[in-house]
């Protein structure tokens, strides 16, 4: 959090310095959807002091578009027909995916954490479903360049987007195929900005304290005092501390802006 505030002091001090020229600053808030798969490493984990298997790559596929929010402050400094606008944002990320696979029954119960009844040999053929939805929650700054047209009523822009990891978590809803048979998991929660370091399959799916996207956006002034702005970014440094773990993210930001002055 320090480097937070650090970074939240300097868009202050940038923000006291297009004061002394003509500039717009003002609120927003609105809506994120957001996209994406992961590819995660096949990890071997103890089942006992002698023993342990291995949880084979999981491919979480998308599975629908997760929306949540976002709002903050922005501050932005128009020339002829370019500006640059500095924002502090919190924002609100809701990643959704599905996870299919078929395997033993002494590993599909290994993977849901669960024992595994004795009534069912251990090399039963088992399909596995895992649902789950990862929530991200960050403080953004966003420097963007942009050109104007219109009188400054239409605006495009690019840029970077630094994002600092407040909270982060995943939940699953887990069930599993077995001779018919279905058997649902309850539903559990894992911290990703602090997990267990010693569970292994938590351990790799820690996220990043600090990262940065790329960010690409239009935007339209409504009446003079309100923008509609809608964004894309793609987290270019990625997300998580596992450097194996590989997918891809996209967030769309849709929002509604209103000048102060």
């Amino acid at each position: 959090m320090k480097k937070v505030h650090v970074i939240f002091a300097l868009v202050c001090c940038s923000t006291v310095g297009l004061a002394q020229e003509p500039f717009e600053a003002g609120v927003k808030g609105g809506a994120t959807f957001t996209h994406g798969y992961t590819r995660i490493p096949a990890v071997t984990v103890p089942v006992s002091a002698s023993a342990s298997v291995t949880i084979p790559q999981l491919n979480n596929d998308n599975n629908g578009i997760g929306t949540s929010y976002s709002y903050g402050l922005w501050a932005r400094k128009n020339y002829d027909r370019f500006f640059i606008q500095v924002e502090a944002d919190f924002n609100s990320f809701l990643l959704k995916q599905q996870t299919n696979l078929n395997v033993p029954a002494a590993l599909a119960f290994t993977i849901a954490r669960q024992p595994r009844p004795s009534i069912i040999p251990a090399e039963t053929p088992t399909a596995v479903t895992i649902i789950s939805e990862s929530t991200l929650q960050s403080i953004n700054i966003p420097i963007l360049f942009g050109r104007r047209w219109v009188n400054g009523k239409i605006r495009g822009y690019l840029g970077p987007n630094l994002l600092f990891t407040t909270r982060a978590e995943v939940r699953r809803n887990t069930s599993a195929t077995i001779g018919g048979a279905t058997i649902t998991v309850p539903e559990t929660t894992t911290d990703l900005k602090n997990p267990n370091l010693q569970n292994p399959t938590e351990a790799q799916l820690k996220v990043k304290a600090f990262t940065f996207a790329g960010e690409i956006g239009v935007g339209y002034t409504i009446l003079n005092r309100i923008d509609l702005d809608a964004r894309y970014a793609v987290p270019v440094g990625g997300v998580y501390e596992n450097k194996a773990i590989t997918g891809y993210l996209g967030i769309a930001t849709v929002t509604l802006g209103y000048r102060l002055f």
